[in-house]
């Protein structure tokens, strides 16, 4: 009786740490919709560091906190889908070298943050409004 109920706690554990996309439609809107939710927080950290020094330090590590703790999020979560063809690998092969750039960008901001402030805001801009159009292109393709 316990190797059966370990057994199947092992099989359980195993199956939550990938979900399965039926098929190639079903990937497809699943990176969609990751392309969203990573490209809305990539958005909010554009208009933030943006904002010529008008938000708090204190707010600004918060927001950006959140929005690293999303991509993260994303990330992890797509990641663990399972594609169900080589096109659907390539797809989320694709998105998730976007997000990732998106993740690292994020995070080096909010280490700046930390330290101090970010050092050079409208390089910051402009790197996520590249990564906020990517990611728009992609989930308007995809969605």
């Amino acid at each position: 009786m316990r190797r059966r109920w370990a057994a199947g706690l092992a099989v359980a554990l195993v199956a939550g740490c990938s979900s399965p996309a039926w098929n190639d439609r079903d990937y497809e809107l699943k990176a969609a919709e990751s392309a969203e939710a990573v490209g809305s927080a990539v958005e909010a950290v554009r208009l933030a560091v943006g904002g010529d020094g008008r938000l708090t330090r204190p707010y600004l590590k918060v927001l950006l906190t959140g929005a690293a703790e999303q991509v993260q999020g994303v990330n992890d979560q797509f990641g663990g889908v399972q594609p169900p063809s080589e096109r659907a690998r390539r797809l989320g092969e694709r998105l998730l070298e976007v997000t990732e750039r998106a993740e690292k960008a994020v995070a080096g901001l909010l280490t700046e943050v930390r330290r101090d402030r970010v050092a050079d805001p409208a390089g910051a801009v402009r790197e996520l409004a590249g990564l906020g159009r990517t990611l728009r292109r992609f989930q308007e393709e995809h969605g």
